[in-house]
């Protein structure tokens, strides 16, 4: 049986507090993005702080002060998102498909999460080259939040492996047109993604999460976190709770990806009815893993509210019939509560 009124709170907080300070935390950011030299790389920057917000907005839920009391992981999730965002961005819009380029441009990921790492010169093969020194700002940033989570070293290998996942999945899909579907299957072959019961592109809307990467630094919030617990986070995050969240986010950008040329993951589904079914699959199998953690109520809160949350988006406009209504009753009424919030909270 849920509870309601933990329900209410968590809400009530992240309306009130979590969004506000998100909002807050962007400002900075706006203003050395207005300032990058390069202006392909400054029209990028804006473009990621504008269209993507609401993704630094979502994911800051795992860094509430119920759970994040001192700000933490919430100082390390709004650089670390923002960069994500704009490194997406720079190779959703970008004139290179070299997988090389795309891979160097990446390396930024993995010098945010190693404070000893030195700084990679991402834009060696990239054709734009000043960014006035906006990603080492936002890397640096992680960096200091990073040595305030007491325990990161416990969870520090499976961040790591995470965020390569991710890194191989921006690597291929934005490759060459004509070869990246082939080469996503071979990876997701070689990383014994069909182990799940998933295919090949709900295995890679996993990897495109960094859900589960934040909610593993919220554990390390602890001064000696369970391995055993740890694992069970993992499990829930990748690939249950990650697909959900990518494919949500798919869903939503079907006709915009179309328009773009890009790479969408939810094209791939035979039917409405299959999407439906299988996302509905992959929710109900992210709340039976919930249930292996002492916070589960939390973690089902977490993906109730991804159904709402996402199915609010303006895009889905007039097609909120069928696939969309049926998986907001699947998330019941704090699905539906977090989607007339979202709403509420959006412009149309």
């Amino acid at each position: 049986m849920q509870d309601y009124r933990a329900v209410w709170h968590w809400s009530q907080e992240y309306l009130n507090t979590v969004r506000p300070a998100v909002q807050r935390a962007l400002k900075p950011w706006w203003v050395l993005a207005r300032n990058i030299p390069d202006p392909v790389l400054r029209e990028q920057a804006l473009s990621s702080l504008t269209s993507k917000q609401f993704h630094c907005e979502g994911g800051a839920v795992l860094a509430a002060p119920s759970r994040d009391p001192e700000s933490r992981v919430f100082a390390f999730l709004i650089p670390y998102q923002i960069l994500c965002d704009y490194l997406d961005t720079v190779t959703d819009r970008g004139p290179s498909t070299d997988p090389a380029d795309l891979r160097q441009l990446h390396q930024a990921l993995l010098d945010a999460l190693d404070p000893e790492r030195p700084a990679t010169d991402i834009y060696r093969l990239h054709p734009q080259v000043d960014d006035g020194g906006y990603t080492l700002a936002l890397i640096h940033a992680c960096h200091l939040a990073l040595e305030r989570i007491p325990s990161y070293v416990a969870v520090e290998e499976d961040v790591h492996r995470l965020a390569l996942y991710y890194i191989d999945l921006q690597v291929l899909k934005h490759g060459p047109v004509n070869d990246r579907v082939h080469q996503l299957d071979l990876w997701y072959q070689a990383l014994d993604g069909p182990r799940f019961g998933l295919s090949w592109w709900e295995f890679g809307a996993a990897a495109g999460s960094t859900l589960g990467l934040f909610a593993l630094l919220v554990l390390a919030l602890e001064t000696k976190p369970l391995a055993a617990v740890r694992d069970r986070v993992l499990a829930l995050y990748f690939p249950w709770m990650g697909a959900l969240h990518i494919l949500l986010d798919y869903y939503i950008d079907q006709t915009e990806d179309q328009i773009g040329g890009d790479l969408n993951f939810v094209s791939y589904y035979p039917s409405r009815k299959a999407i439906a079914d299988r996302l509905g699959h992959i929710y109900r199998t992210t709340l039976e893993y919930t249930h292996a953690l002492a916070d589960g109520p939390f973690h089902r809160y977490v993906a109730q509210g991804l159904l709402g949350f996402y199915l609010a988006d303006p895009k889905v406009g007039r097609h909120l019939g069928g696939v969309p209504i049926q998986l907001l009753r699947r998330g019941g009424i704090t699905s539906v509560g977090v989607y007339l919030a979202a709403r509420h909270g959006r412009s149309p």
